[in-house]
Order: structure tokens, then sequence, then C-alpha cells
């Protein structure tokens, strides 16, 4: 088990506990890792966890990078008054805006991991630029004004200690809006699915139905998490899980002629009874259009040692396809594919996958 850099007690929970009232901030999240996914990046999105919205960019804890989000639903353009403004509370000032969201990233154990910190408002920025002709959704310390820039500064050094401005903060307006945010993923996601898998036919609602279903119920989870695998488990949307449901919801010409060899193995070789066959090819399913066209490193670890096992199996000594799948199974398990796919039905897969593999490579 790998311990978690993001594992100490957060600082505060109210949102997780809140969750219905900020969907917009959700939707917004599920716009970036559509991003994310278009590019072929690896992810876990982590919804309520120290702020908003925290994105890593692989699923391995010891070389996870972090971008954190605050979401805003706001009427009103933020100022930069705004955003350093300091309500009165019983035990002194509260945080500011901007001081709460670099309080959850500045002097931590992992802030030399964070590659981005945003701000993103609905209603979008009226901030001092340089250029004060630019109209843009993407504001950065370098298009502040020097006097704008300055403020900031003498305000985050008095409520947080901070000398410079961080260069990787930015002020973001998203595209998407509060009256179509539904209607706006639904689009993006069936127009993610069209370039992944030209010709083929998915259920984009669907798809949505059954990611946003999975980000309330993580998001949710209040409890803090001392292992990073647990906290990707139980807390996170990964690229991982995006696949499967897009693999569940899709019609793929490019999967017929896998299939095909799948059903005459599964008929001919395996002998599986009809729910057995049911259940593990969805299964395979899954797997294969998962990986077509981006194979993330998290699967190209599982194939890795998948294929291995196959090469060190003799077929001389398992002459029988089912013999030979079992020692392969077996030759896996040694080699510590269960750190990576725990179940035996998930790595009978996985095994079969690399074998039928190499018929259509």
């Amino acid at each position: 088990m790998e311990k978690n850099i993001l594992g100490h007690a957060q600082r505060e929970t109210s949102g997780a506990a809140t969750f219905g009232k900020y969907d917009f901030q959700y939707h917004w999240a599920l716009c970036k890792i559509i991003e994310k996914h278009r590019n072929n990046s690896d992810y876990a999105l982590l919804i309520e966890y120290h702020e908003d919205v925290v994105i890593a960019d692989s699923l391995y804890g010891s070389s996870a990078k972090f971008e954190f989000f605050q979401v805003k639903n706001t009427g009103n353009p933020y100022t930069s008054d705004a955003l350093t403004k300091r309500e009165s509370g019983a035990s002194g000032p509260k945080s500011s805006i901007l001081g709460k969201l670099l309080g959850s990233c500045i002097g931590t154990k992992y802030e030399t991991r964070i590659t981005e910190i945003g701000l993103v408002s609905s209603s979008g920025f009226s901030l001092d630029q340089k250029d004060k002709k630019l109209k843009l959704d993407l504001i950065s310390s370098g298009d502040l004004s020097e006097g704008c820039l300055s403020g900031f500064q003498v305000k985050l050094k008095s409520e947080l200690g901070i000398e410079l401005f961080p260069e990787n903060l930015k002020f973001i307006v998203p595209k998407i809006k509060l009256e179509n945010q539904r209607e706006f993923v639904i689009a993006r996601f069936a127009e993610l699915v069209a370039e992944i898998f030209p010709n083929s036919h998915c259920s984009a609602v669907n798809i949505y139905r059954a990611i946003i279903d999975e980000i309330h119920r993580k998001g949710q989870s209040t409890y803090d998490f001392t292992v990073w695998e647990r906290m990707v488990e139980e807390k996170s949307l990964t690229s991982h899980k995006v696949k499967d449901v897009i693999a569940v919801n899709t019609i793929s010409p490019k999967f017929e002629e896998f299939q095909k060899d799948f059903d005459y193995l599964a008929k001919n070789d395996m002998r599986w009874n009809t729910l057995t066959y049911r259940r593990l090819s969805k299964k395979i399913k899954q797997i294969f259009l998962r990986r077509v066209g981006h194979i993330s490193a998290f699967d190209m670890n599982i194939i890795r040692i998948s294929e291995q096992a196959l090469s060190c199996t003799s077929e001389e000594k398992h002459p029988d396809t089912s013999d030979y799948i079992e020692a392969a199974i077996t030759k896996a398990k040694e080699l510590k594919i269960e750190t990576q796919v725990p179940d035996h039905e998930d790595i009978l897969c996985e095994i079969i996958y690399c074998l039928l593999k190499v018929i259509h490579e």
C-alpha cells in the first residue's frame, strides 16, 4: 500500500455534506476531465477533498501531480477587492476567497506537486489587466496590471505570509453556463465518443447519468484517507472508470472481429455456461474499448504482466487452451498482477485479451 500524500485532515467537509447545492462545480469538473480524456490523459478526479475539485494526473500516488480548483457560482464578476476581502468572525477575520484557495495549496506537503491552482467563476472576473481591450477566459499573473498584482501581493502577505503571487494561479471563466449545464455535458460526451470511436453508436445520456451518479456518490464521502489506493478507490472518479462506462454504453465496429474470436474461444475451448459467458463478455468489451486509441500507464503495466505470463507459459506442456490460460493466470499472479487486478475473473479476462490481441495486431 502506498502512503497518500493528500492524506491529512481536510480544512473542512461541509462541502461534501451540502453536495446537492453545488451541482455547477461538478458539471464543470466533468467538462475538465472530458478535455483530459480527449488528450489521452490519465486522471483521478476528487470532489470535495481539500478543495471543490482536485485532479491528479496519475493513478500512482508516488508520481501524481495535482490541479486544485475552487468553483464559484455567483451573480456578479469578482473584483480584486472581493477576492481578498475578509469578513469578521468570532475568533478573528475569516479567510478571503483567494486566501482560502491558496491555503489549501501553499505550505502543504504536496505544494511542489501542484501544477495549477484555479479559481473558477460562473460570472467571470473584473480584474485590472495590462491590456484592457482583451476579453480573456483564462487570466494569469502575466495578464494582470502591476497595480492589481501588487495589491494582491500586499493582501496575501498579510493573510498568508506569501511574498510572491503564485505563478500557477489562474482565474478561469468557464464555457459551461448555469442554465444548460446538463445538456452541455451530455453533448461533450457524445463528441468525445465520436472522436474515440468513429462510426460507433453510443448513449451519451446513459454515460452522463452513470458518471454524474458516481460523482455524487464519491462526493458525499467526508472521510480522510491515509492510503493512496483507498482514496482513489473510494473518493475519486478515474479515467479508468470513465473508459469503462463509455465502453458499456458504446457499440463499436472495431470490437466486432475481436468479439467473434472471443465467442469461438468461449464456446469451443472454455465451454462456459450462458451466465459466465455474458459476464465475461461484458468485461472483455470494457477492456477492449478502454484501450482503443490510447492505453494508459495503468493499463500498459497490466498488459506487460499479462504478456510476460503468456510468454513464460509453455504451450507444449499445456496443449489444452483452457489449461494454458489457467497456467498463464497462475504465472501472472506470481508476477504480482493482483496488486493491479485483484479479482480472479478480471485476471482471466486480461490474459484472454492479450491472447486474442495478438491475432488483431
